[in-house]
C-alpha cells in the first residue's frame, strides 16, 4: 500500500468513527472501527516527516491547522467535541527533531528538551497569568499553547509516533513497541487497544508516496467534523 492509500483508509475509518460520535443511536461498532484510523495517520505523518524538504514549514502548517481547530471548537461550543490531531503530530515532529539534535549535540539537545518541558509548564500557568484564558476550555487552550502531555491522545501516542519514526527499519522492534502500547490499553480497559488491528495495514506500506493530495487530507478533517456536527444538530 502507498502512503496515499493508507491515508484514504484512515480517512474512511475516521469518517465512520465520527458518524458514530455525532449521531445518537448508531451502532457502537462504528466507534470501535474508528480506533484504527489514528495510528494509520500517525504512521503516514512520521514517514512524511522523514521525507519532507522543509520541517519548519511542516511544523508551521500543523500548528496553523491546530489554530483552525481551536477557532472551530470555540465557535461551535462543547457539542462539537475535541478534534485536533494536528497538535499531536506537531509534537511528534518536535520530539523527533529534539532527539536527532541530542544525538548531534548533547547540550543543544538538553536545551531543546528544556524548551519542551517549559511549554507544558506554561500551559499549566497560563490560566493564572492571563485572566481571559480562564474562559477557554483546556482543549482550546492547548491547541493554542501546545503541551506534549495534554494533546489529543496524550503523550503515549506522541511517543508512539517517535518510536514509529526511529524503529521503522527494525520491524521486530517496531511491532514490539506498537503492540506494547496496545497491550497497555487493553489492560487498562480502553478500546484503544484495537489499534493493534491497524498494524497489518502499516506493515503493508511499500515505501511509495502515491498520489499527492496533501491539502485534501488537511482540509477534510475540519470540513467533515463541521458537516457532521451541523447535520447531527438538525437530526
Amino acid at each position: 500500500m502507498t502512503t496515499f492509500q493508507l491515508k484514504l483508509l484512515a480517512l474512511l475509518l475516521m469518517l465512520i468513527d465520527h458518524i458514530g460520535y455525532y449521531f445518537e443511536g448508531t451502532p457502537a461498532v462504528l466507534r470501535l472501527i474508528g480506533r484504527l484510523s489514528f495510528p494509520l495517520f500517525l504512521f503516514c505523518m512520521t514517514q512524511g516527516w522523514r521525507h519532507t524538504r522543509d520541517r519548519k514549514k511542516y511544523l508551521l502548517r500543523l500548528y496553523g491547522m491546530s489554530l483552525v481547530m481551536a477557532c472551530i471548537m470555540y465557535l461551535c461550543g462543547a457539542g462539537y467535541g475535541y478534534h485536533n490531531i494536528f497538535i499531536t503530530f506537531f509534537w511528534v515532529g518536535v520530539l523527533v527533531s529534539a532527539a536527532e539534535l541530542f544525538q548531534k549535540d548533547i547540550r543543544m539537545g538538553y536545551a531543546a528538551y528544556g524548551l519542551i518541558a517549559a511549554s507544558h509548564v506554561l500551559f499549566n500557568l497560563v490560566w493564572r497569568i492571563i485572566p481571559g484564558a480562564r474562559h477557554l476550555s483546556g482543549d482550546i487552550l492547548h491547541s493554542i499553547l501546545p503541551s506534549p502531555i495534554a494533546c489529543e491522545y496524550g503523550i503515549s501516542y506522541v511517543l508512539l509516533g517517535v518510536a514509529m519514526y526511529f524503529l521503522w527499519e527494525n520491524r521486530a522492534a517496531f511491532c514490539a513497541a506498537y503492540l506494547l502500547l496496545a497491550m497497555i490499553e487493553f489492560c487498562s480497559g480502553d478500546t484503544q487497544w484495537l489499534i493493534a488491528l491497524a498494524l497489518p495495514f502499516i506493515l503493508r506500506w511499500n515505501g511509495e508516496k502515491g498520489r499527492s493530495c496533501k491539502w485534501f487530507f488537511y482540509l477534510f478533517y475540519p470540513a467533515h467534523t463541521l458537516a457532521l456536527f451541523w447535520l447531527a444538530s438538525r437530526a
